[in-house]
């Protein structure tokens, strides 16, 4: 959708997000009011007030017959799902053009139920730790394993949410199938379709996460016995880069997903991992929200990051590996023009207008 289409004002209806927070905020706060953060409050607020004129409005000149348009801001926070369209997409844009022609695989390592509270304390803390230490394991992996001894390239996105919207932090990387041996200079490829050993990855990330944690001076009140990574190919990368992007900056739900409102209860579907089936959650409505609001991420954490060759600060070699493998970079995506309503001509920005609805 382009952006000036996804500008246009929703009207907080009830079966979007936006209704239903204004609908269900008073009970959200009488119910669990105390127990949110600043974090959480200052997104419930974006969440109501985005598109509704509470950020200004933009102000657009057609450049043919000079008619202007007004378009409601919106409140640009990571946590609506209106917001951010083309920043997905420009995430996305960005990781097509570091792909290779490689198998690819995902790994996902999984934060044992046991630590779940303390994330929920300390979630700054511990998301980066799970972040960082989901990406030395496989790093630690890639320069061990033998015959390959190689440094990986790897893009890790951090989710803290199942598709039912409980609280299930994890962290999925996606893999390219290759490698450098920087000692002799050299490309190096995977063969045979696997990458690691899922049960060796979660035992190699339980040391690292430990230790961290306490590094930390985060104390367990028990320690974990079962930890989980799991290890899978995913074809070329194309369709894993996309399902990452769909949850980077556009909420954990969709409108699409919102199936009713009764008034009382909030219906919603998510597609069930292991079935692949459509089925239904229903929840009262201030508790659907509290699920939402669960996923919100402390201000400034970054939810994506590269590491290894795709790293930013890696793009010389990067392009050096994609010399070698002979890659075609798709061309990137010219930004959309919106175009009048009267006359189908360009329009410009013109200006930002603070106050809506405008004065006289």
């Amino acid at each position: 959708m382009p952006w000036w289409g996804a500008c246009a004002s929703t009207g907080g209806n009830e079966m979007d997000l936006q209704g239903i927070v204004q609908r269900y905020r008073e009970r959200l706060a009488a119910g669990y009011g105390s127990g949110l953060t600043p974090d959480q409050w200052s997104a419930l607020n974006a969440i109501e007030g985005c598109r509704q004129g509470r950020y200004g409005e933009l102000v657009l000149h057609c450049e043919d017959c000079r008619q202007r348009a007004y378009i409601p801001r919106s409140c640009g926070h990571r946590a609506c799902n209106q917001c951010q369209y083309h920043q997905a997409q420009a995430w996305l844009q960005r990781q097509r053009q570091k792909q290779l022609p490689v198998d690819y695989f995902m790994v996902t390592f999984t934060l044992p139920a046991e630590l779940r509270p303390l994330a929920r304390r300390q979630p700054r803390a511990v998301y980066a730790a799970l972040m960082r230490c989901a990406a030395e394991t496989l790093k630690r992996f890639g320069l061990n394993k033998n015959g390959f001894n190689a440094e990986l390239g790897l893009c890790a996105v951090l989710h803290t949410h199942s598709r039912r919207l409980d609280y299930h932090p994890h962290v999925h990387v996606v893999v390219p199938g290759g490698g450098i041996h920087r000692a002799r200079r050299e490309w190096r490829q995977l063969k045979g379709g696997y990458l690691f050993n899922g049960r060796a990855l979660a035992s190699a990330f339980r040391g690292a996460m430990l230790k961290a944690l306490d590094e930390a001076g985060l104390k367990l009140e028990r320690t974990p016995k079962r930890w989980v990574a799991q290890c899978q190919t995913v074809g070329r990368g194309t369709q894993a880069l996309q399902y990452l992007a769909r949850y980077l900056y556009r909420g954990v739900i969709s409108n699409r997903q919102i199936v009713e409102d009764d008034g009382e209860y909030v219906t919603f579907r998510y597609r069930d991992s292991k079935t692949g089936d459509w089925k239904t959650r229903r929840e009262r409505g201030e508790v659907f929200l509290y699920l939402v609001l669960l996923h919100v991420l402390p201000k400034g954490l970054r939810r994506a990051r590269d590491y290894g060759f795709l790293h930013g600060n890696a793009r010389p070699l990067l392009k050096v590996v994609q010399w070698v493998l002979r890659v075609v970079l798709p061309k990137p995506r010219p930004k959309p023009v919106p175009t009048c309503r009267h006359c189908g001509g360009p329009m410009v920005l013109q200006g930002f207008q603070p106050e809506w609805p405008r004065p006289g």
